[in-house]
């Protein structure tokens, strides 16, 4: 590098300090007023615009070119065969030096550098690969296409997407999501997405958020209506974006303010329905017939289980007629199904699911209104799992299979009925000398950053339980098992909490794991793969 910083200190101070910026030579000339000498500056340029963006920035090479002794410079005129003017520094400016060429080569031998190996690669193969973003692996690309080709169905487009959970579901709905939205007012101007949790509503929030930063064409709103963010909203002030509800509040809202919800269901273009088989359910019938009073209103269902029961058939057959017996199914070349696809691939553990059945005692009573939610197809009333959670024969029963877990020294993730049960459960657990620790929405956020730090990178905590928390969003492969104390009607929510402990070998997991749930009166699958061709025969 001695040619290059010979040449370059005799741009002088002031011409570097230019080039470095004003703030960080007033700095350094604050700091140690040595440290301004034009040696000492020509080293920072270096360092900050590297070699490269010295000799190839067009700009930044014809300041080096000025500077260099006449002698050098008519040099290197002869070098690079260029014929001889009075001024060798304008032969040398009118020079293209493209990366990659002879030119440039010669231009780094001369300063004594050799090509970057990028530079060599560039030469040796014109092609190279642009990555994506926000991809999509090729079986999910071939189910996008499909949805994409029913939606485009001018009378009732109706589809349901299957996939597996750990499949990309939601990645796979985002890509549809955004090419509708591109679409500027050719299908309406509000993307719709409704959920039965919080947790589920702020998960699609987030997850649109990062894919419409690469995959959008311009700014578009995205509106929040759950949870903390189910204050004022007013649904005509929504004319565009990608508009995120909680099934219960809409259903409220659609009943006390018929006629804004009406104009606002007029510019709904596409409703995504991220349980499925939950769409016959009298709750979502309602809204359904009301978003979808125009026919032309595409409707797209998500699940990983698509059947509305695993004991009523009609009810699986009326749902396969809601969507027009149109279903998109995962297909794997090679594999008959698509969960044998990603747990042979090592994508998935292949999970071992345990249950610990519980009857509550005959003092547990669930109200006429609490009966009614779960009939309407809402998932369990919070107050029910509330009551679950406190329940001292049940929490005896989930105790003693938490602590059998941890002696075979398995990372254990423990999903709570509520705050309070999550609370309770760690600190039973650290009383009997267990590495054990708890995170809740109240846990300051800096607290919780290290909680999960702990029990992802050392051994420090063994067993984390938490509600309402680490559903979605939370990466920590080692987790070997998962214990499912909360119940839910809900195939999202409680696939995600299997997903926590699913994590493959390729994915930084395990080659297996184990999912414990307490069941109550909720019926269950025994398998993934099970559970995700159930209902093949009533689509066919």
């Amino acid at each position: 590098m001695n040619q290059l910083l010979d040449t370059m200190k005799r741009l002088g101070a002031t011409e570097l300090a230019e080039i470095l910026g004003p703030e960080v030579s007033k700095l350094l000339d604050l700091i140690d007023e040595s440290a301004c000498t034009s040696v000492r500056l020509a080293t920072l340029v270096i360092g900050q615009l590297g070699i490269e963006g010295i000799l190839l920035d067009r700009h930044h090479r014809n300041l080096l070119l000025d500077a260099l002794p006449v002698d050098d410079a008519q040099r290197l005129v002869r070098l690079l065969g260029l014929s001889e003017q009075e001024s060798p520094w304008l032969a040398l400016r009118a020079r293209q030096f493209r990366r990659g060429s002879r030119e440039a080569d010669v231009l780094f031998a001369f300063f004594g550098e050799a090509p970057t190996n990028e530079q060599a690669d560039r030469r040796a193969n014109a092609t190279t690969i642009s990555t994506a973003r926000y991809p999509l692996f090729k079986h999910q690309i071939l189910a996008a296409e499909s949805v994409g080709n029913v939606l485009i169905d001018r009378a009732r487009p109706r589809v349901l997407l299957h996939m597996p959970t750990g499949a990309g579901k939601t990645r796979t709905a985002m890509n549809i999501v955004a090419d509708r939205i591109r679409r500027l007012g050719e299908y309406g101007t509000v993307v719709l997405w409704l959920a039965h949790s919080e947790e589920l509503c702020e998960q699609a929030a987030e997850e649109f958020t990062e894919a419409w930063s690469f995959l959008g064409n311009r700014p578009i709103p995205t509106v929040r209506f759950y949870g903390i963010y189910s204050g004022n909203l007013d649904l005509s002030d929504i004319t565009e974006g990608f508009v995120v509800c909680s099934l219960q509040l809409l259903y409220s809202r659609s009943k006390s303010e018929q006629g804004s919800f009406l104009e606002f269901a007029n510019r709904v273009g596409l409703v995504v329905m991220d349980e499925a088989h939950m769409a016959i359910a009298p709750s979502y019938q309602h809204l359904l017939r009301m978003l979808a009073g125009d026919p032309r209103t595409a409707i797209l269902g998500l699940s990983a289980t698509p059947g509305r029961s695993t004991f009523d058939a009609a009810q699986d057959m009326a749902l396969a007629e809601f969507f027009n017996r149109k279903k998109v199914t995962l297909k794997v070349q090679g594999y008959q199904n698509p969960v044998d696809y990603l747990q042979a691939e090592g994508f998935l553990a292949k999970i071992d699911f345990q249950r610990v059945p519980y009857a509550p005692t005959p003092a547990f009573k669930i109200s006429v209104a609490e009966a009614v939610a779960i009939r309407e197809g809402f998932d369990l009333p919070y107050e029910v799992i509330r009551r679950l959670g406190a329940d001292v024969q049940r929490n005896f029963l989930i105790l003693n299979r938490i602590m059998c877990e941890a002696q075979t020294g398995a990372k254990i993730l423990v999903f709570a009925c509520s705050v309070d049960h999550a609370k309770l459960l760690a600190n039973l657990l650290i009383a009997q000398g267990l590495k054990a620790a708890v995170v809740t929405s109240e846990t300051r956020p800096d607290r919780r950053r290290q909680i999960i730090r702990d029990y992802r990178d050392t051994d420090e905590i063994q067993i984390l339980t938490n509600y309402g928390v680490l559903t979605t969003g939370f990466d920590a492969p080692r987790t070997s098992v998962a214990v499912i104390t909360r119940p839910t009607n809900s195939v999202v929510l409680y696939s995600q909490m299997v997903g926590r402990a699913a994590r493959g070998v390729r994915a930084g997991g395990n080659p297996t794991c184990r999912v414990v749930t307490v069941v109550d009166d909720i019926p269950g699958f025994r398998s993934m793969a099970e559970a995700f061709s159930y209902w093949d025969d009533i689509w066919e």
